[in-house]
Order: C-alpha cells, then sequence, then structure tokens
C-alpha cells in the first residue's frame, strides 16, 4: 500500500468553469494519468482517492485487502472530499471513499463522459465535536451547535466565570467543514471565533493542549479504543453529547446510537467506482462492503452498513428419559 498527498483541490466555481471545458478534461496526462487498468477483481494496480476524514479506517481496510490478495497493489491518496471527485471524474481513479453520494450537478458532469458510478454504503460514522478534558462543555443542542458556528459563545464555568470558546475545523474544504455550512448552517458564515488548521491529527492534537477551544472532526479518527491516537488522547479530550433539543436527551457517538438515529450528526461511508465489474476497482468496493471488511468496521468502532444475520437454535428438553 502506497499513501500519497494529491493535487491541489480546485473550489466548486473553477471545477463547473473546467466541467463546460470539456476538451480539457478529456485529457488523461499529467497528474491525472491513470495507467492502472490491466488487472482483475483481485490483482494488478489500483489508485483510490479518499477523505482525509476517514484515512484510519480506509488505510486499515486497504492494508487487510492487500494481505487477503497479495497480487493487488493499492495506492492511496488522502485528499478532500471534493478532490476525491474531481480526481474520479478525471480518471485519476477508479475508486473513491467519501461520506456523501454525488449530487445532481456532479451526476450530470459524469453523465456528459457516459460514465454511471456505482456506489456501496460501507459504514456509517458521524461528526463530532471533541475538547478539552478541562473546558465546561459536556453537551449541545443542534441549535446550540449552529449558534457555536455563526456567532460568539460563551458558557459559565463552576466559578461563575464567562468563558469563551473557539471553534476549530480539521481542515480546509474538508467534508467536515462542508457538512457544517451546508448541511448545519444552509449557506450562513462562519463566526470569526472559527479557525481551520491543516489536519485532522493537528486539531486533536491542539485540543489535546488546549482548553475552551472545541474541534469539528470525523469520528473515524477516534472510534477504535485499541489505536494509538485513541490511547494517546483520552485522558485529554472528550466528546461532547449532542441533543436535537425536543427531549431533553444527548447521546455520544457511538454505533449504537449511529444505528437508531439517535446522534444528530450520522453520516454514511460509500465506496465509489465507475469501472466495470470484472476490475481490481470493483474487488476493493466488494470486498470493504463484503463480511470481512464489514467486521473490520465493526472491530474499529464505526458501525457497518451491512450486519450479518445471527441465526440461533434452542434445543428444548423436559428433562425426563424415557424408558421401555
Amino acid at each position: 500500500m502506497k499513501i500519497k498527498r494529491a493535487i491541489t483541490y480546485l473550489p466548486p466555481a473553477a471545477l463547473c468553469l473546467l466541467l463546460s471545458a470539456g476538451s480539457l478534461l478529456q485529457s488523461c496526462s499529467g497528474p491525472f494519468k491513470n495507467d492502472y487498468r490491466d488487472n482483475s477483481p483481485t490483482s494488478g494496480q489500483l489508485k483510490v482517492y479518499y477523505d482525509e476524514g476517514l484515512a484510519p479506517h480506509v488505510k486499515n481496510q486497504t492494508l487487510t485487502f492487500e494481505s487477503q490478495y497479495p497480487n493487488a497493489d493499492v495506492e492511496l491518496f488522502s485528499v478532500s472530499e471534493g478532490e476525491a471527485v474531481q480526481a474520479l471524474y478525471n480518471d485519476s481513479c477508479e475508486d473513491i471513499v467519501i461520506s456523501r453520494l454525488l449530487n445532481g450537478q456532479e451526476k450530470k458532469a459524469f453523465a456528459s463522459k457516459d460514465y454511471s458510478p456505482r456506489f456501496s454504503a460501507v459504514a456509517l460514522s458521524g461528526v463530532v465535536l471533541i475538547t478539552n478534558i478541562g473546558t465546561p462543555v459536556g453537551q449541545l443542542s443542534v441549535d446550540q451547535v449552529k449558534q457555536l458556528l455563526t456567532q460568539p459563545f460563551s458558557v459559565k464555568d463552576s466559578l461563575g466565570n464567562t468563558i469563551h470558546l473557539n471553534v476549530l475545523f480539521d481542515k480546509k474544504n474538508s467534508s467536515v467543514l462542508h457538512y457544517a455550512t451546508d448541511s448545519l448552517l444552509q449557506g450562513r458564515k462562519l463566526s470569526a471565533s472559527c479557525g481551520i488548521l491543516g489536519s485532522t491529527i493537528e486539531s486533536i492534537n491542539y485540543v489535546a493542549q488546549h482548553k475552551n477551544t472545541i474541534a469539528l472532526i470525523d469520528f473515524a479518527w477516534l472510534s477504535d479504543v485499541d489505536d494509538s491516537i485513541y490511547k494517546a488522547n483520552k485522558n485529554h479530550i472528550k466528546f461532547i453529547a449532542l441533543g436535537k433539543g425536543q427531549d431533553g436527551h444527548y447521546y455520544y457517538p457511538d454505533q449504537s446510537n449511529f444505528k437508531l438515529g439517535l446522534y444528530p450528526f450520522t453520516r454514511t461511508v460509500y465506496v465509489i467506482r465507475k469501472t466495470g465489474d470484472f476490475t481490481l476497482a470493483k474487488g476493493f468496493e466488494s470486498y470493504v462492503a463484503g463480511p470481512k471488511g464489514q467486521l473490520t468496521f465493526l472491530k474499529q468502532g464505526l458501525l457497518p452498513a451491512r450486519q450479518g444475520e445471527r441465526s440461533i437454535r434452542i434445543k428444548m428438553s423436559s428433562g425426563t428419559e424415557k424408558k421401555d
């Protein structure tokens, strides 16, 4: 498994201009060249672009896939969500892993090149709010989160002092940032109290060392309690429980609350491809969506999209012996 960083992200406006200039995007030269086509579902070479927020799980899935199929060589590119979609469109890769489906504009762009991307839902994760263990905040309603992101926000500590809270996002153009601005705020501007760092791990490290800052990241980075990142930070940071406000109940991000739909910021993780069925791209997608890949998600703290059926047989016995 090779891990690389990818090309510079093009904002939506610039991407639209490129999509309208079809001749520019038809070329597969330069950084968009992809020679990894001579393969089968279990062998060959494959490029996979994935959202940086899902990094720990994509890397683990790839390692286990390659261990099962030694003739498969998967090259990973850690990018933003928008970069991943752009890479798939421009033939830079044949699989992407992101936390949403293609939107209407993207589907039209793919259709213009006679592409009809297929996908598999593979896991449920969520956008989480983390803070330093010493920050006097343990729970927030969804409305309070919106206030936190759009205006100066303060709380009282145990002594009655006013504490002003700052907000951090994991990365510029990340899926978490887009989720906050598009789904939560629906276009409203972020307040001056919000900042952006260069990666999820930077956000985790900052919160671990500084009180009164809340970071929004993907749960995938802290879902595995046996992972070194979780162990190194478990005594320094905490999750903030979230509630919708109607019933006064607040929920932490975990597999149970994802399954029951109780955690407000739950998201589905997808593997999206544009190749045929007899390809390594399909093989990788099938593995991640199949029993072994789903079990890997389960063991590492995300909720599998597909859960195997359990059959239980109960043998009843009267406890008496039959005598001749």
